[in-house]
């Protein structure tokens, strides 16, 4: 550190008159040890020292300075730190104590940096930090978290980056305290870009650091820029809960504000609470601009939330002087509407984009291939084409993906073929577990097979879980066992794989097999993850699990999913029970199956829309083939439209049939 700093040492401003140092004399002979080693000095000292009056504690100075100890800096340090007590407002005499160790080492030092600081002197511990470094005794990593707070309290900008370069020269920048302390001193002096730093450079995650980047920013300049960053930097890592509570307690806010809070809850997959956010931005009157209304789109499509993504359309319209349309607000709105199920909008809605870039067609391409337009894909592919606009990797993504959910396969290795052949790109290990998925689809598995082991590329878990579904769609036990025993290993968490290797031992009702996954699962600690099913009405999104019975509405839920099932019933409905994975009797197989989460949205959709009023469905799992069997059933009894979005695509279920023509 420079010595030649603006300010001159604290103590020496305020002690321009020598003070001796005097001990109060002992009235009495210590009687409160019978043995005076170093030992138990240093127990008296760290026995009670909240109940020591300064009488107490000189008679204890006096018995270390009569037996020598006091000569050992951990009980010359203790001692220190007893007197610097807040309580007894008795600086000076610590500091007069200090002046009286021998040779003070780095111990000695640290505590008297800490007792200035607790006592509201930081500049005074930064003038002891000076004389530590000109006495040669070398600080450590505890040095360094009170220091940096000293020099945050005190305003000193300068001198905090010396010590700063400090740390860092002596390598203790790695240390979560010192960067704890670091980036807690920036956010006291308000500059948000060397706290942010620090924070990036934060690799453990330390909770430490996050909760010392709060109190900086809290006790910084309180800007909403500043807010806006501590919230932006809690969600980027995950930590939405608390990006949420800072957000809540924020003096004011503006657009970034919301934009940041809904983008994180999107980003961490709290869809629903994205869209709760954004309905609070409305109540407040606060005017979204283009980059919350992007995130709020993002939001819809996954939720399937129509409603609200047709408000944002009209919006708008409606703000079209001030929000312009274009590639971005124009995709994520054509991507709304394709994964809510309404392809017709989304394809006049890429119609009249002004603006398009190569990603506005890759979405146009991938909503066709959820719906299983695969004709229309591919000629969307040869269109974009035509108008100048290059495919790139993630378009032939959505091209492949439109032959598996069509079973195009003869398309589908043309296309792959000519990714190197006629555009230069060479196809990565996406592309082959799309192809692997259109031959798997179509019940080519052995040519599947064959092309995962010719790879030239490692597959990945997705390319086996390609495989993995093919054999549980074409009933190959064998060749699923040897997939699935492999994905296991590969993937020991996932408990998708459990479920569909399950499936496929239970589809061959191998119910010994079936116990072993099961065990497997158990010995590891792996959670399944639940069905669930969402539908929006009213501008609310109501979701609903097998097994949970919290809607409002439930009994009135069940009562109508009895009435439909037995309808069902009369008209031939037989439930599927081979997609049940446990060796239970027949009838409680056909209840677990009444109650999947599908069933209950539709019964749901029933209870609360008109007669006609098409009901949509959005739900995280591949729909089963009972639910899928029973919804085509529904759709002819009851005369309504069905459209279903599961985790592989869109099922439009009319007049009893689908538009996936039973292949997905």
């Amino acid at each position: 550190m420079n010595a030649a700093t603006t300010y001159s040492p604290p103590y020496h401003r305020r002690h321009h008159q020598h003070h001796h140092f005097q001990l109060p004399p002992p009235q009495s002979q210590p009687s409160i040890v019978s043995i005076p080693t170093q030992k138990s000095i240093l127990d008296l000292l760290n026995s009670k020292p909240a109940t020591f009056s300064l009488q107490s504690l000189a008679q204890i100075h006096a018995l270390a300075l009569k037996t020598g100890h006091f000569h050992d800096h951990f009980v010359s340090g203790t001692l220190l730190k007893c007197y610097a007590n807040p309580r007894f407002h008795n600086l000076d005499s610590a500091i007069q104590l200090f002046r009286n160790v021998p040779s003070p080492n780095v111990f000695v030092h640290n505590v008297l940096i800490k007792a200035c600081l607790d006592n509201g002197e930081p500049l005074q511990a930064v003038w002891l930090y000076y004389e530590l470094m000109m006495n040669d005794a070398k600080p450590n990593k505890f040095t360094y978290p009170t220091l940096l707070k000293a020099c945050g309290d005190g305003g000193i900008v300068a001198e905090g980056k010396q010590v700063h370069c400090h740390v860092v020269k002596l390598g203790f920048a790695g240390d979560g305290h010192v960067k704890s302390a670091g980036i807690r001193m920036y956010g006291y002096f308000g500059m948000a870009a060397d706290a942010r730093k620090m924070l990036d450079d934060e690799d453990d995650d330390d909770a430490v650091c996050w909760n010392a980047m709060i109190d900086g920013y809290f006790r910084g300049r309180r800007n909403v820029g500043s807010w806006n960053a501590m919230v932006s930097g809690l969600a980027r890592r995950g930590k939405i809960e608390d990006a949420r509570n800072l957000f809540d307690e924020m003096p004011d806010r503006d657009e970034i504000s919301w934009s940041v809070v809904i983008d994180g809850y999107i980003k961490s997959g709290f869809y629903k609470e994205a869209l709760e956010v954004f309905n609070t931005m409305q109540s407040e009157r606060i005017r979204p601009g283009k980059f919350v209304l992007t995130s709020v789109l993002a939001a819809c499509a996954h939720l399937g939330a129509l409603d609200h993504g047709r408000w944002v359309h009209a919006y708008v319209r409606r703000k079209k002087k001030s929000i312009v349309m274009d590639a971005v607000l124009g995709t994520a709105l054509l991507d709304m509407y394709a994964k809510c199920g309404r392809l017709d909008m989304a394809w006049e809605v890429f119609e009249s984009m002004k603006e398009k870039e190569v990603f506005s067609w890759n979405a146009m391409i991938k909503g066709l291939a959820m719906h299983g337009r695969a004709d229309d894909a591919v000629e969307l592919f040869f269109e974009m084409q035509r108008r100048k606009f290059r495919p790139n990797g993630i378009t032939f993504i959505g091209v492949l993906n439109a032959c598996a959910h069509s079973g195009a396969v003869e398309q589908a290795l043309k296309l792959f073929n000519s990714m190197e052949n006629v555009y230069n790109i060479e196809p990565e290990v996406e592309h082959y577990g799309c192809l692997v998925d259109c031959l798997g689809r179509s019940g080519r598995l052995e040519e599947a097979e064959e092309l995962v082991n010719s790879m030239p590329i490692e597959p990945n878990p997705a390319v086996y879980g390609s495989l993995l579904g093919a054999c549980r769609i074409h009933g190959n036990a064998e060749l699923g066992e040897r997939i699935g025993r492999l994905l296991l290993e590969l993937e020991p968490n996932n408990s998708g794989r459990y479920a569909l290797l399950s499936n496929i031992y239970a589809k061959a009702e191998r119910w010994d097999d079936v116990a072993e996954v099961r065990k497997l699962m158990k010995e590891r600690g792996v959670k399944t993850n639940p069905g669930s099913s969402m539908i929006e009405l009213g501008g609310c999104v109501h979701e609903f699990k097998m097994g949970e019975g919290c809607h409002p509405k439930m009994k009135e839920i069940y009562s109508t999913l009895k009435v439909m099932i037995e309808r069902l019933e009369m008209e031939g409905y037989v439930p599927n029970t081979s997609q049940v994975l446990f060796n239970i009797e027949e009838e409680e197989k056909e209840t677990a199956l009444q109650y999947h989460s599908e069933k209950l949205a539709i019964a749901f959709g029933f209870i609360s829309t008109k007669p006609g009023e098409t009901i949509r469905v959005v739900k995280n799992l591949r729909v089963c083939d009972d639910c899928h069997s029973a919804i085509k059933l529904i759709s002819r009894v009851y005369g309504r439209e069905i459209a279903l979005r599961d985790r592989v695509r869109y099922h439009h279920f009319r007049d009893g049939t689908c538009s996936c023509k039973d292949f997905w």
